[in-house]
């Protein structure tokens, strides 16, 4: 039997930490077996403890 994994669509920042935003996202959508696509309307410089920039 086969079965089609669906789709989903991620529109998020891009969190190098991949803490959140579209990273996290995708792992998400890893472990609810969906094909994840991204667009990213961000990007930051960061890292876990510290925000510098958009």
């Amino acid at each position: 039997m086969s079965t089609n994994r669906p789709f989903v669509l991620s529109i998020a920042g891009f969190d190098p930490s991949a803490g959140a935003g579209v990273l996290a996202d995708i792992k998400s959508f890893e472990q609810h077996q969906v094909y994840g696509f991204a667009i990213n309307t961000a990007n930051t410089i960061q890292t876990e403890n510290e925000f510098v920039a958009i």
